[in-house]
């Protein structure tokens, strides 16, 4: 029987204890959006 937590925003199965780290990488991606976008721009 395998024990495993789901993450409620991406769903991926995590071992106990592990965290989902989906929230940081979008939010690295947006950021890396933003500033390529500020590039063309200047």
């Amino acid at each position: 029987m395998a024990f495993y937590n789901v993450c409620p925003f991406c769903g991926a199965h995590l071992d106990p204890g592990e965290r989902c780290d989906c929230k940081e990488q979008q939010n690295e991606r947006q950021q890396a959006a933003e500033k390529e976008k500020e590039a063309k721009t200047a």
